[in-house]
Parts: structure tokens; C-alpha cells; sequence
């Protein structure tokens, strides 16, 4: 999955400890099917696999996620909806917040290593 997220990625910007992009979940994304046919919902391990992706991009390499010491979903991300996200990462903690149209869609804190 995080190979499908990373390719998603546009207007990625990463400089010294920080990293930025914007992305759009196309309804095709394996992360939509099953949850819910009805009315698709990203699922919150996808936006944290997101900020995965994100350290991964900081680091220059394959992180793991060690432990989620914070997160807050705020709105529902849904198929095709425009995303931002914006990281720093100091140490092994990653902030990763996730906005849409300049609202928050989500907040995480999240202890991170290396693969």
C-alpha cells in the first residue's frame, strides 16, 4: 500500500527535518474497497500509512511505525477529495497533519525508526 500512497504524491517539498504534499485518492485506491461500498471513507490506517510515506521521504529511507502517541481524525476524507499534508520530524517523532481546502482533516503524532 505505501508504494500506491507514494505515487499519489505531487508538489512534494522536503527540506531539513520537514516535508510537504499534496495528493487526491482516486476512488480506485485499494484503501476504498470494503470500507464502505456505500459511501467510500480513507480509513485512518491509510492516513497514517500516509505519514509513513512522508517520514520514509524525510529519512531517505524505509521507516516502521514504532507507536501512535496521538491521533485525531477530524472529517472525512472521501474519493477524488484534494489533500495536503505537512510533517516534521524531530527525532523519532513525526507530527504529520492532514488538511483539505485549508481545513484540518487529521492530526498525528507518531514515534517512527528504521526498518
Amino acid at each position: 500500500m505505501r508504494k500506491e500512497i507514494d505515487g499519489f504524491l505531487e508538489h512534494v517539498v522536503v527540506d531539513q527535518g520537514t516535508a510537504s504534499a499534496e495528493l487526491v485518492f482516486p476512488a480506485t485506491f485499494t484503501g476504498f474497497k470494503g470500507h464502505f461500498p456505500e459511501q467510500p471513507v480513507l480509513p485512518g490506517v491509510c492516513q497514517i500509512t500516509l505519514a509513513m510515506v512522508m517520514a520514509d521521504r524525510i529519512r531517505g529511507c524505509r521507516t516502521q511505525l514504532s507507536a501512535v502517541t496521538n491521533a485525531k481524525f477530524v472529517s472525512m476524507v472521501v474519493p477524488e477529495q484534494p489533500l495536503e499534508i505537512a510533517c516534521v520530524l524531530s527525532g523519532d517523532k513525526l507530527t504529520a497533519n492532514l488538511t483539505s481546502a485549508g481545513k484540518r482533516v487529521a492530526q498525528f503524532k507518531l514515534r517512527i525508526e528504521d526498518a
